[in-house]
């Protein structure tokens, strides 16, 4: 994975202030499952620290799509494979309310990386899209998809309760 985080609107727990994510100052707020930037000291340290990742997701944050894109193409063009960029290249597509081409590149992405260590971070985001457009039924076979195989790969805990936390809350939201 090289200098590439997991990427992580995967959380790690939930407080009043919102979900915790693997990215100084960043939490994942949970009415809406996108990230904002909670501490704005600790997000500009991990800007100058962190890997492309964490400064896509920063700026994806921060509202700034169109510096969050250039990011996305010009470390795209150095690894042009990378599952995490390719992941995040949707969460701008997500993020830019476009859910509908979103949830296709990213069942593709989940097609192609199926049965490998990626599979589980596209069903997230595969969750997170179709939380977004509303069909919060599919965002959670989606986020239990991505915890069951997480659980299968004995992953790391935060990345399995990151699945799980999305679950209950994409649950709650199709209950109410």
């Amino acid at each position: 994975m090289g200098d590439y985080t997991a990427y992580a609107i995967d959380v790690a727990s939930v407080n009043r202030a919102g979900v915790g994510t693997s990215i100084d100052g960043v939490l994942i707020d949970p009415e809406t499952l996108k990230p904002y930037i909670a501490d704005e000291e600790a997000a500009q340290r991990q800007m100058q620290i962190g890997s492309p990742t964490d400064r896509v997701v920063i700026l994806l944050a921060r509202g700034e799509l169109a510096a969050a894109g250039e990011l996305i193409a010009e470390s795209r063009l150095l690894d042009p494979m990378n599952a995490h960029l390719r992941v995040l290249d949707t969460e701008l597509t997500r993020m830019q309310g476009n859910f509908d081409r979103a949830i296709n590149r990213l069942r593709k992405l989940a097609e192609e990386f199926a049965g490998t260590l990626y599979e589980p971070l596209m069903h997230q985001h595969l969750g997170f899209s179709f939380f977004a457009k509303g069909d919060y039924k599919a965002a959670a076979t989606r986020f239990r998809m991505a915890m069951e195989q997480r659980m299968a790969m004995d992953d790391d805990a935060y990345l399995i309760n990151a699945s799980s936390i999305c679950l209950q809350i994409a649950e709650e939201r199709d209950a109410a």
